[in-house]
């Protein structure tokens, strides 16, 4: 049986409403840099994407050990907002370890990057005591997780 080969992750892709807003938040509020913003359209994109017409503003943010791809369309001009939860199949989130959680989710709430609960929920005993971990609403509905673990050294 032949098998994928697959060598690396090239990237996680997130559509994005106002690139712009986005940007702000991975670069203003998470630290992270982020690449000047790409117009792409024609028959490649296309051909690429699936979607006739399309015409897309890229910027990539380089996260820690990842990087994240930001997509606009800017056409075609009929797009839905895609409003899944957590638990339905097909929903996806991103995670990102951090030094001081409490601080990175107040500068999220500036940001109107709101947690899910009002406390951070911390684990009490087992092989992951200590770990701190909250789900964020960020832009555009998309689910960003946060974790802090006194076990990693970074």
């Amino acid at each position: 049986m032949d098998r994928a080969q697959v060598t690396a992750t090239a990237h996680t892709g997130v559509t994005v409403s106002d690139i712009d807003r986005s940007i702000a938040f991975y670069r203003d509020v998470l630290g992270f840099e982020v690449t000047e913003k790409i117009n792409c359209r024609g028959e490649l994109f296309e051909r690429v994407t699936g979607v006739p017409k399309a015409e897309i503003v890229i910027a990539y943010v380089k996260a820690p050990g990842h990087t994240l791809e930001l997509l606009q369309y800017t056409s075609p001009a009929e797009r839905t907002r895609v409003a899944s939860r957590p638990c339905d199949p097909g929903a996806l989130h991103l995670a990102f370890r951090v030094k001081n959680i409490d601080g990175v989710i107040a500068a999220c709430r500036k940001a109107g990057v709101a947690p899910v609960g009002a406390t951070i929920p911390e684990v009490a005993d087992g092989p992951a005591k200590g770990l701190k971990a909250i789900y964020t609403i960020g832009p555009d509905g998309i689910v960003i997780e946060f974790m802090e673990d006194p076990r990693i050294r970074e």
